[in-house]
């Protein structure tokens, strides 16, 4: 959405900051209200809902901290990411963030917001890992219990990153005008708001790891969706008649994330409720709530769409404070999936892998991997809209790019789904199957695709708000922090790094024990793999592109150290993660053995894929020769090659440097006469 720019003085002096006092007071009674509600859920449970869960209670000064702070961190993360997504969309004419005044006063509500949110974060940090360990308030002047309560549960360090990223985003709205920074802190923190949902109620149970990949789609979309729908009414009480409220409720994205967001909360409903009747416990009633939330948001939407209404943004409002109100009331109580009966392996993995993984096991017992099958089939999707458009305009797109990106995303789903996914967690040989095939096959399937190269095409000459996309896309293509991450170097040495940090340290133990920690791997394996083979063989244009000399030479540097990577797992006395493995303690794994099959694996399974590479690389640079051999031999036809005339001026200057003198035509009429008689024959 483009407005008309202002000069920033002038801006300001016609927008006073008394305007904003509605959008605050809303925002204030909206916090007021979600720890009110959060304080009095504390304060019911009492200490049953620490010593039910094995914890000790930490004192009612913790629980009201807790509660508030908790609330205040729902109510204004979503406002901050909202409020983000409304700059991003609000730009002035010089396609920057600022200077209109829609986006200024966006920014300015951005930085209150985003203030807010950090110090709460900031607050929780301590107070949080007070509340998870049972100690008091008193605990902080004690020799070594804050230590103790910052480094005993992973909660302080969960929100550590949320106040990284909640100051990232403070400091470029304060900072920045450039639309990449705001555009890559939205995304710093969409990922940083997952860090204390993964390690909360959705990481214990059977099933949990539906529930955990319901979480961690619906968590950053609900904030971005929901907040952008509030944040859009803040900006309307601002200014009047903006218009931008009645544009948000009429896009498709908004109705898709509306969408999602219902869909995954009835996983995470059926998953905490644990088989129990939802109306049975705490959690079931606030649930409850929260379908009603977002029912009233939905009319809401659909009345603000046809009609700007004051009830349908008040409706919007209510309703946007229901469900974050009732989100921080959850996380207090313990919910039914705490009780459900588990076994020790499904404590881990969510599941039981009982049957050995012979051949016959892996193709028939299968498990839905929730999140990436839900990437996979978003990004076909996508990319199957994308080439649509281009037919219905006349446009053509290569069928094979279309097949090698549904072939890439198709065979992340069979391969996460199959029980070669299923399985992985437990065997390490077939988890590192999986872990060479996310970060070796299918990215090289995916890079053929040329996903930007689509959306780029797709979206030029389509309106207004086609030229916008192509045009972000564009920006975001030539972003120097994108140029510093796509860079060869930086590429190479994360690519190669990777398996050495990530298994010959403890890190790898220390993420196999829980969902987010595997969907955190098979994510970070996909997108490295990307990177690296879009570099060799991919379609789109990078901001760095080596010559195909060079990409043969990037693909062969890293054969050896896949290699040898291979045989120090082989060689290894001491299985990897072996504490792991051992307390899973399934009577077909047999752990050293499955480590020297993980070695093998890596060795041939890093070599074979590599190879298949350079033969595609080959076909492409022999490819690209025969386009510029034909590109040189139309020119040569057209007359429009200067070859001819450079080589000749390049002799007129050595004869004048030596005292001759050649005229400068002369050489031209004969290299032309040249070129009519090789055309001739």
């Amino acid at each position: 959405m483009v407005e008309q720019t202002t000069a920033p003085g002038a801006d300001s002096a016609r927008r006073p900051e008394t305007a904003k006092t509605p959008a605050f007071a809303v925002v204030l009674t909206i916090a007021v209200i979600a720890a009110a509600v959060a304080i009095i859920t504390g304060l019911l449970a009492g200490p049953e809902a620490y010593t039910s869960i094995a914890r000790e209670f930490p004192g009612t000064p913790v629980v009201v901290l807790v509660a508030t702070l908790r609330s205040v961190h729902e109510v204004f993360s979503v406002l901050t990411l909202g409020m983000l997504a409304a700059v991003l969309m609000f730009t002035s004419r010089t396609g920057v963030p600022g200077w209109s005044r829609t986006s200024d006063t966006a920014r300015s509500l951005l930085r209150a917001f985003s203030a807010i949110w950090a110090s709460a974060a900031l607050l929780l940090t301590v107070v949080d890992g007070l509340n998870t360990n049972g100690l008091p308030l008193t605990a902080i002047e004690a020799p070594g219990q804050l230590g103790f309560a910052l480094t005993s549960t992973f909660y302080p360090a969960a929100w550590l990153i949320v106040l990284v990223a909640a100051f990232t985003i403070f400091a470029v709205s304060l900072l920045s005008e450039s639309w990449t920074a705001h555009a890559a802190s939205l995304w710093i923190g969409m990922i940083a708001i997952l860090a204390p949902v993964v390690i909360s109620q959705v990481l214990v149970g059977p099933n949990h790891d539906f529930g955990e990949d319901a979480a961690i789609i619906q968590t950053p979309l609900a904030a971005v969706v929901l907040g952008l729908l509030a944040a859009g009414v803040l900006l309307e009480l601002v200014i009047p008649r903006g218009g931008g409220v009645r544009r948000m409720v009429r896009s498709r994205l908004m109705w898709t994330g509306l969408i999602v967001i219902a869909g995954t909360d009835v996983v995470i409903s059926v998953f905490k409720l644990a088989g129990t009747p939802l109306t049975d416990s705490v959690t079931g009633w606030q649930l409850l709530t929260r379908w009603v939330a977002l029912a009233v948001i939905v009319l809401a939407v659909i009345a603000a769409a046809s009609a700007r209404s004051a009830l349908a943004y008040t409706g919007i409002l209510a309703g946007v404070a229901a469900w974050v109100t009732m989100t921080a009331a959850m996380s207090l109580i313990p919910s039914p999936n705490y009780f459900a009966p588990n076994s020790t392996v499904a404590v881990f993995l969510g599941y039981t892998v009982e049957a050995a993984p012979d051949p016959l096991t892996l193709l028939t017992h299968w498990r839905l991997n929730l999140l990436l099958t839900a990437v996979s089939a978003a990004a076909m999707l996508a990319y199957g809209l994308g080439v649509l458009r281009l037919r219905r305009r006349g446009d053509s797109w290569p069928v094979m790019r279309t097949i090698c990106w549904m072939t890439g995303w198709i065979l992340t789903i069979v391969l996460m789904g199959s029980g070669l996914g299923k399985y992985s967690p437990a065997d390490f040989g077939i988890h590192m199957i999986v872990h060479m095939s996310l970060n070796m096959l299918i990215p090289a399937f995916l890079v053929g695709g040329g996903p930007i190269t689509l959306l780029l095409r797709s979206t030029t000459g389509t309106g207004r708000l086609g030229h916008q996309i192509h045009h972000r896309v564009d920006q975001l293509i030539n972003w120097p922090g994108l140029r510093m991450l796509l860079h060869p170097i930086v590429v190479f040495v994360v690519y190669v790094a990777s398996y050495y940090a990530l298994y010959l340290t403890p890190l790898f133990e220390g993420l196999i024990q829980y969902h987010w920690g595997h969907q955190l791997m098979n994510v970070h394996f996909l997108i490295v793999g990307y990177m690296f083979f879009s570099l060799v063989i991919g379609v789109d244009k990078l901001p760095i592109e080596l010559p195909h000399i060079g990409r043969l030479g990037y693909v062969i540097a890293a054969m050896p150290f896949h290699a040898f990577f291979g045989v120090v797992l082989m060689m290894t006395n001491t299985p990897v993660a072996q504490n792991f493995y051992r307390t899973l303690d399934l009577p077909w794994l047999d752990i050293s053995a499955e480590q020297y099959f993980a070695g093998g694996i890596a060795w041939a399974g890093g070599e074979l894929p590599l190879l298949g590479v350079v033969i595609v690389l080959g076909v492409q640079w022999t490819r690209q020769d025969k386009r510029t051999a034909q590109r040189f031999d139309r020119h040569e036809d057209a007359g429009l090659s200067d070859e001819f005339s450079a080589y000749n001026d390049m002799l007129r200057r050595l004869a004048e440097r030596d005292g001759e003198t050649v005229p400068a035509d002369d050489g031209r009429a004969e290299a032309a006469e040249e070129g009519t008689k090789d055309r001739e024959q």
